[in-house]
């Protein structure tokens, strides 16, 4: 069991097996592997769309920095629990190597094998992220992950290391995994789309989630974008909650506002996205989402807009 210590060198870079090597058990390998690099026709990849950008002149060679930033602390830690497993599933501290076998309370008897092939949650790997280690100087923090929802620890809280975290309810962090949500339904048309049919390979989507299109903050972020990026490279969506499609609470406004800033606008009809991305029926948010389907930033406005983009492009 072994890795690199970098993941890439000046124009020279490395994924899957040629970047490390592991036990079967888990079966971590192809997954991991492609997340690293890339997978086609779907998300989850680490360094393609870097590449894409920097090739392009639109993002500084830096950006390529992050690929292992973010993969080697996961890598890392995928190499040491399966590992353990492969240890529990060989019995490696037994001359022989056979597995043994233990009763459980009931009289049950399982191999140690037979535990080990039992896959637990984290190895469906939903929860592999690349979180800010706020609380931690173990990692290096990737500059192209910013959140501004985090809460401040205490002195005493634990400080918790792991990129291979299980899911959780009503917890969304930048560096996580963006959920999907089915059900939402455009203003301008008929039908309804879900977030995965939104997200693309090949460009950052904005999420604005706001009760109504007139706050100020939405515009202000619009704006903003309008200016700064065509949306083939980043793709702006307001989200409204599923109550805003009653007449009187200012849906029937958003054809212009939407129009005027070339905006798509939906509405969370089943309260999938609202619920997914823990945001508050009267809180304006806005989401990052990467080309990776990983979601690079949490925030409140123009602000923390610009801190996420200026790391990505300069």
């Amino acid at each position: 069991m072994r890795m690199v210590d970098k993941f890439g060198v000046g124009r020279i870079f490395v994924a899957g097996d040629a970047a490390h090597v592991h036990s079967l058990a888990g079966a971590q390998g192809l997954n991991s592997s492609v997340q690293d690099a890339v997978r086609p026709n779907a998300l989850q990849f680490n360094i393609a769309w870097k590449i894409a950008l920097v090739y392009k002149g639109l993002s500084p060679a830096s950006l390529l920095d992050t690929y292992t930033i973010e993969r080697l602390p996961v890598i890392a830690e995928m190499l040491g629990f399966t590992t353990e497993m492969h240890k529990l599933m060989f019995n490696e501290s037994h001359a022989e190597h056979t597995p043994r076998s233990n009763a459980d309370e009931n009289g049950n008897v399982e191999s140690q094998f037979e535990r080990a092939m039992r896959r637990r949650g984290k190895l469906y790997m939903l929860g592999v992220h690349y979180r800010c280690p706020y609380q931690s100087t173990l990692h290096h923090t990737s500059p192209i992950v910013v959140d501004e929802f985090i809460s401040t620890p205490t002195p005493k809280a634990a400080v918790v290391n792991s990129t291979y975290g299980d899911t959780e309810e009503d917890v969304l962090r930048a560096g996580d995994r963006a959920p999907d949500a089915p059900g939402l339904v455009p203003t301008r048309m008929t039908g309804s789309t879900r977030m995965f049919d939104i997200f693309g390979s090949t460009h950052h989507t904005v999420i604005i989630f706001a009760p109504i299109l007139a706050k100020s903050v939405v515009r202000s972020i619009l704006a903003t974008l309008g200016q700064s990026f065509p949306k083939e490279l980043v793709r702006r969506v307001v989200v409204l909650p599923g109550s805003a499609s009653e007449p009187d609470d200012g849906v029937g406004t958003s054809s212009e506002a939407d129009q005027s800033f070339d905006t798509e606008v939906l509405v969370d009809k089943a309260g999938h996205a609202y619920r997914g991305y823990v945001v508050g029926p009267q809180e304006v948010k806005a989401v990052v989402v990467r080309p990776d389907g990983v979601v690079g930033a949490i925030v409140h406005g123009v602000t923390g807009l610009k801190g996420y983009f200026e790391g990505v492009f300069g």
